[in-house]
């Protein structure tokens, strides 16, 4: 996936959960921050970017779903994976309609589940990236063929 480890912003109120859940995924090389606070972890995300953003549905300053939406306008490419339980089903569906979240994990989880959704959300965040630099290039590439055509008629 890179060279540089894979960023992933984990936005939970609850220490006893993120940071166990932060150490988790640490041990597999993932560049980790912890922010309690989803109002300040949008403004992490307005000058830091990462490749997954994990967030917990029940905090104090605003839903996990709100705060997808917010940070899915500021950071596009990051995939977002929202931590919750079955009673939030109205608004998880509402979340993934509007293209806020990419996932969804159910409390309790286990481990090694968790790790092969990161996983498979970071390697789409990969190939999306990719895809975004190989499309710019491709465009990059036909703007200065149709330059050079110019030039040369």
């Amino acid at each position: 996936m890179g060279t540089k480890p894979n960023t992933i912003l984990l936005v939970d109120d609850d220490s006893l959960v993120a940071n166990p859940l932060a150490r988790l995924l640490r041990t597999k090389g993932y560049d980790v921050s912890i922010c309690p606070d989803p109002k300040a972890a949008l403004v992490i995300c307005k000058n830091r970017t990462f490749d997954l953003i994990i967030t917990d549905q029940h905090m104090p300053a605003m839903y996990g779903t709100e705060f997808a939406q917010q940070a899915k306008k500021l950071q596009p490419a990051a995939r977002i994976i929202l931590i919750s339980s079955y009673s939030d089903f109205e608004q998880v569906i509402n979340a993934f309609n509007m293209d806020a979240i990419d996932q969804q994990v159910l409390k309790p989880w286990d481990n090694s589940d968790l790790l092969k959704v990161v996983d498979e959300q970071l390697q789409l965040s990969f190939e999306m990236s990719w895809q975004e630099q190989r499309a710019k290039h491709d465009g990059d590439t036909k703007s200065l063929s149709a330059n050079t055509l110019l030039r040369a008629g």
